[in-house]
């Protein structure tokens, strides 16, 4: 391999250790690139070597001395030097009008002195020229020398030492220009350069000052990018390195240098980046990250790139936030929600607070109506996925092709209908979360064999699609129906059965947590804003209600009683299908031995008397208020035959039944009627 020779350039100065004073700093600079030599003007004629250019450290040697020979063609630049920024602030220090000496080692670097102040702009003070051997007809107690503190006179009480003078940055891109050096890189070290020293040249200098605000502001823009983003010139030698960057790789862009030798330090397989490439997986740092390089082509040629580097977790978090934020699959409820005071049902709970520290599959079995969904929110919400959605999908609300499309998604033009552009499915959408398919006993043996697959490989294939998407989900799912029973009559295959099987939870109907029926009733009251004291009455009835609906049917039972007795604490109105247990309870109750026994014909004249009074009295003349009244005036009538007496007077037309709260009503003909009685 044929490495490229370095250009070789001559510093030729005054004195040796000018020379080397002025190649120790642009070696510093652009060392790795360029070949300096220093040379003093006497030694000049002993050299033989082939310089690319020579830099004349001041145009006074070719006056004072005789001029060396240098080879035709060769480039010759004159070197402008100029001051750092602290010395320049030290010079602007000094008092107005304040006169001294400036103090050299000849008089020529001393005359160059003075004059690069004053064109630098310091004329608010005056310089004097001194050196070894000149007479001065005054003695001034201030002095300006450029290092050469040693030749200041014992008079001077006070010295400002400029320190030496460095090169100016036009020189520098004079010789860079000349060297065909000038890319992004030495555009950078001279940007930097540029922030610390005074250049000689004001429209240099402005345009140097627009460079390092256009590179300041595009530096604090990457910044702001939450990617990697380096910049890297032709040679592969990085111009730019983002904060992200300088995080992502623990170093910074000098210490980096080189675009390519940075990846390949970290192990990193990537293509040449003479080519363009997009999305290019590889691991860095134990870290999958997608890698884009593109080019900067000037005048027709690659000038340099921008590498970009995405960490794919947090792609894929982006993802997820775009899945999940505007679909609202969340979970609606926790474990406070499950109201019990059941051991039993205790137990259950503390089963199901310990599946939700696990991410295993959930079965939930139990009859309609006894929470299964409750639960199957609850466990997500206790769960490591709580961050991310909660997808319910009923199973059996339906039909198998319409399921399966919402289930997996389907592809653009998958079916007649089909939305543009395809759309994803749930499983997709539930990504990171859980999904919990209710009544999946319901499903059809071909979804059953897909539903398998997608728990085996934890991929979805789309309706209509070719591409695999990896998915990671928990599934809870639950049913009414027994499984088991199912798996054994074949209808439910048994590998996907214990595929969801892997933790179980057995939800017990209500009728076999009676504790609960009363406790339960009254919350749901009090969650409506009714009074409590109705479940009092109506306990017997409530206990003896086999509730087959269980907890949903008797949350609507509630719901009934709270509106219909809105604002009464007695029980006017109750369902019609709890009106029979309560019948029967009334009709089994044992007579209080002072209670007397009406005969069938003075129990119509005892309920016309108590409509009556109850309507003088303003009391309430329903059904279940006759019966008490009866018992608090000493007689036994059972709810059972007070409804066949109320009905027995209403087709007589001695009363009229009103609906709710209002009661009954004698009519004339009942009021007629009691005054003959």
């Amino acid at each position: 391999m044929n490495i490229p020779r370095r250009p070789r350039v001559a510093i030729i100065a005054g004195s040796r250790k000018t020379a080397g004073e002025i190649v120790d700093q642009l070696n510093g600079l652009f060392g790795q690139w360029i070949d300096f030599s220093g040379i003093p003007i006497k030694d000049w004629g002993d050299q033989d070597i082939d310089f690319d250019m020579v830099l004349i450290s001041t145009h006074t040697i070719f006056l004072r001395n005789t001029p060396p020979w240098i080879k035709p063609g060769t480039v010759i630049l004159v070197i402008r030097r100029t001051l750092t920024l602290g010395s320049w602030e030290n010079v602007m220090a000094i008092p107005t009008g304040t006169r001294l000496l400036l103090v050299n080692d000849e008089k020529d670097s001393a005359e160059e002195a003075i004059a690069l102040l004053y064109e630098l702009g310091a004329r608010h003070i005056e310089c004097v020229a001194y050196y070894p051997g000149v007479a001065l007809s005054e003695q001034l107690p201030i002095a300006i020398t450029p290092g050469e503190s040693h030749l200041v006179p014992d008079y001077v009480n006070q010295i400002v030492d400029i320190g030496g003078r460095v090169v100016d940055v036009g020189t520098m891109v004079d010789m860079l220009t000349q060297l065909n050096l000038l890319n992004g890189t030495t555009r950078n070290i001279l940007s930097r350069y540029a922030e610390n020293i005074v250049s000689r040249s004001q429209g240099l200098e402005l345009t140097m000052k627009g460079l390092i605000h256009t590179k300041k502001m595009l530096q604090q823009t990457l910044n702001m990018v939450q990617d990697v983003v380096i910049g890297y010139d032709q040679h592969g030698s990085i111009t730019l390195f983002n904060q992200e960057a300088r995080a992502f790789f623990s170093c910074t862009a000098e210490e980096a240098q080189d675009v390519t030798r940075l990846l390949k330090q970290e192990g990193a397989e990537c293509p040449s980046f003479e080519e363009e490439w997009k999305d290019v997986l590889t691991q860095i740092k134990k870290q999958k990250v997608i890698l884009n390089n593109q080019h900067i082509i000037t005048n027709g040629r690659m000038t340099g790139g921008v590498l970009t580097l995405k960490v794919a977790k947090r792609v894929e978090e982006l993802e997820l936030k775009l899945r999940f934020q505007p679909k609202g699959h969340v979970a609606k409820f926790g474990f406070h929600d499950l109201v019990t005071v059941s051991e039993k049902m205790k137990q259950i709970v503390q089963r199901a607070k310990k599946m939700a520290s696990t991410d295993l599959n959930v079965l939930i079995l139990g009859e309609s109506g006894t929470g299964k969904e409750l639960f199957a929110h609850a466990i997500h919400q206790s769960s490591k996925r709580a961050n991310y959605p909660f997808v319910a999908v009923n199973c059996s609300a339906l039909p198998d092709n319409l399921l399966e499309s919402e289930l997996f998604g389907y592809e653009d033009g998958a079916f007649t209908g089909a939305k543009k552009g395809g759309k994803p499915g749930l499983f997709e959408e539930a990504h990171k979360g859980t999904i919990f398919l209710d009544e999946i006993g319901d499903i059809s043996p071909s979804l059953q064999s897909r539903l398998l697959r997608v728990i085996q490989q934890k991929e979805v294939l789309k309706v209509g699609g070719t591409r695999l998407f990896p998915i990671d989900v928990r599934i809870i799912a639950a049913t009414n129906r027994d499984l088991s029973k199912l798996v054994s009559e074949g209808t439910f295959r048994d590998d996907l059965y214990y595929r969801l099987r892997v933790l179980q939870l057995d939800i017990p109907p209500l009728r076999e947590r009676p504790e609960d029926i009363p406790y339960l009733a009254t919350w749901f009251l009090e969650r409506r804003g009714a009074h409590p004291g109705h479940v009092h009455q109506l306990k017997d009835a409530l206990m003896q209600y086999p509730w087959p609906g269980n907890v949903r049917e008797l949350e609507n039972t509630m719901e009934y009683i709270a509106f219909m007795n809105e604002g009464s604490e007695t029980l006017e109105d109750i369902p019609p299908f709890l009106q029979g247990s309560a019948d029967s309870l009334s009709d089994r109750m044992t007579p209080h031995p002072d209670l007397q026994e009406l005969p069938s014909e003075k129990r119509e004249t005892l309920i016309l008397q108590l409509i009556h009074q109850g309507r003088v009295n303003g009391q309430n003349t329903g059904r279940r208020a006759l019966v008490r009244r009866a018992r608090e005036n000493g007689y036994v009538v059972t709810e059972s035959d007070m409804r066949k007496a109320l009905d027995h007077l209403r087709a007589a037309g001695l009363i009229e039944v009103t609906p709710g709260r209002a009661g009954c009503k004698l009519t004339s003909k009942g009021s007629a009627y009691l005054q003959e009685c």
